[in-house]
């Protein structure tokens, strides 16, 4: 086995621990689907969305969005803020542990648990909503392929300078609320100013859900949403790379 895998393994093993907060990731998407979805409105025709339904359109790229940009702001922050404020990251300095692979391990294993949470909205959304599933399967996996990637590019930045858990959320904030505003998700889109609404097609947020939402619906991401997330993965993921510190 690898460091790497066996890195990931033991920080598995630790967020299985700690369970309330992935628990939180896993079942949080869901509520807010049920919540939404049993509003008898969500599940007729509205000529806003084009004669679609909300529940084949927006809400299910608001509840997956929305939870997993929870996840990688403050869960992904959160636990590299504790270990460096208990010294912990300090005494894996001493080891041939690289702050790659630490990074590494930990996204993979908030992957794995946004994965468990995007399988629960499609059971239940399916089963219980009569949710209708993405029409564009291989732009869908590509959106949210980029979009976690950018997402969790973003909350290793927050992990990599914050020097305690309290500071990671407080850094966290800075960016959470602004990124839910500029993706839609306080006020539409639709009746935000021009020039705001282009803005939020290019954050990693906005661009996530935009890219989402378009694949449910069946016409695929846009060129410009993959190509914005696909540069913030790769500059976010440089930056946090760099800007780590043990101590």
């Amino acid at each position: 086995m690898s460091a790497l895998a066996k890195l990931t393994a033991v920080e598995l093993k630790l967020n299985a621990r700690e369970f309330v907060g992935p628990l939180i990731t896993i079942v949080l998407p869901t509520a807010l689907l049920v919540v939404f979805g049993m509003i008898p409105a969500s599940r007729q025709p509205s000529a806003d969305l084009g004669g679609q339904r909300a529940i084949d359109t927006t809400i299910p790229s608001m509840a997956v969005t929305i939870t997993l940009a929870m996840a990688a702001f403050f869960m992904l922050p959160g636990v590299l803020g504790t270990y460096r404020e208990k010294g912990i990251l300090r005494r894996m300095r001493t080891t041939p542990v690289s702050p790659k692979a630490l990074l590494t391990a930990q996204v993979i294993t908030q992957l794995l648990t946004a994965l468990a949470s995007i399988v629960l909205v499609f059971l239940v959304g399916g089963l219980a909503l009569d949710m209708g599933a993405p029409q564009h399967i291989a732009g869908f996996a590509l959106s949210m392929v980029l979009g976690l990637g950018a997402l969790y590019a973003l909350g290793l930045v927050v992990a990599a300078v914050a020097s305690s858990a309290r500071a990671a959320t407080g850094l966290s904030m800075v960016f959470f609320f602004p990124s839910m505003f500029f993706a839609g998700l306080y006020l539409p889109k639709e009746a935000m100013p021009h020039v705001l609404s282009k803005i939020g097609d290019v954050t990693p947020l906005g661009a996530f859900r935009q890219s989402v939402q378009d694949s449910w619906v069946g016409g695929g991401p846009q060129a410009l949403t993959l190509l914005a997330l696909a540069g913030w993965l790769v500059v976010l993921a440089a930056v946090a790379t760099r800007a780590f510190r043990w101590e």
